[in-house]
């Protein structure tokens, strides 16, 4: 199979746990660019195009179809005041349109998540106006665009926007719509190193640009080291079942989201909700391009960040997570 089909666990615009390619686990990297010459050749094998990058081969290009995903994420909850259970569910698909003959099709992701909370639980001592409170439920309904094109030899971007509604539906206003962006160059130094470099707009309260990039490093047919802020990922092939091959991997992400709704009291509000995660994991990827993931990891830095500052940002416990899905 060649360098495994890098799987970033986390959404550069909402939750990496959810949502849309190229930006959540078992989805093709958002930084993998098809090359045929590296900037410095000398000494180095001719390069063929990658069959597993963001875009594959000519004909997974002309596929109008490209690819259906199914996810799934809990992370546990508990009863302390500070306790936060999260049950991820997501379903996308995404379609690839030519419009320059012999250029990346664009692709055209519309995407649809539901986020389960259980918690937190305000002290008794905390009247409702002042303490923090979640929505039973939550929803993502977005439409994404994306364009990878190459723009010689050795250097490519990737280009997109998203844009959809973010609320738990009981109020929806103009901060439910959240327009999102990411501008990434792809520099293939080498057959083996790929330098990245870019910003990611993510439209959230507390944060709205972060930088983006690193070096993609693949040593080997068996190994892809993404070093990339803020997703890292390192992924080696463990073995080959049949015509498939088991990969493992230890990937870091910067989740989660942020949607407009009713509180307890019953005023309306946007919160924002933050946390990093570490997960271990293991894909099966088959040669027609099925992939197969579960992952489980550890969940820390959490909080719930209001708009109305109200409460102040609050911090959340620790946690464990466990995810998976599948996509063809």
């Amino acid at each position: 199979m060649g360098a495994p089909p890098a799987m970033p666990t986390w959404d550069q615009y909402a939750n990496p746990a959810q949502a849309a390619p190229p930006y959540s686990a078992g989805a093709p990297s958002p930084y993998a660019q098809p090359a045929t010459q590296p900037l410095f050749p000398e000494g180095m094998p001719e390069m063929s195009t990658p069959q597993n990058g963001m875009f594959g081969t000519i004909q997974q290009q002309m596929r109008f179809l490209q690819e259906v995903r199914l996810r799934g994420a809990w992370l546990a909850g508990g009863t302390s005041a500070d306790d936060m259970g999260v049950v991820d569910a997501d379903l996308s698909a995404t379609f690839a349109v030519p419009w320059v003959y012999n250029q990346a099709p664009f692709l055209i992701t519309p995407g649809y998540s539901m986020h389960f909370f259980d918690g937190p639980i305000a002290p008794v001592t905390v009247p409702p106006a002042l303490g923090p409170d979640m929505p039973p439920r939550t929803y993502d309904a977005f439409l994404d665009f994306g364009w990878q094109p190459q723009i010689n030899q050795w250097f490519g971007v990737n280009v997109g926007a998203r844009v959809g509604v973010y609320s738990d539906f009981s109020f929806v206003d103009s901060h439910s719509i959240r327009i999102m962006g990411r501008a990434l160059g792809v520099a293939t130094v080498t057959n083996e190193v790929q330098i990245t470099f870019g910003v990611v707009y993510l439209d959230r309260n507390r944060i709205k640009l972060l930088p983006a990039g690193g070096v993609i490093w693949t040593p080997n047919p068996d190994a892809r080291y993404e070093i990339l802020f803020p997703n890292p990922k390192l992924a080696r092939r463990l073995t080959t079942i049949g015509t498939s091959d088991l990969w493992y991997y230890i990937s870091g992400e910067y989740g989660d989201g942020s949607w407009t709704i009713t509180r307890e009291d019953g005023s309306h509000d946007s919160v924002d909700y933050n946390d990093i995660r570490v997960a271990i994991g293991l894909e099966e990827v088959s040669p027609a391009g099925g992939r197969i993931f579960i992952e489980g990891g550890f969940v820390f830095d959490r909080e719930l960040f209001y708009r109305s500052n109200n409460p102040p940002p609050f911090d959340l416990s620790n946690t464990v997570m466990v995810r998976g899905g599948i996509s063809y």
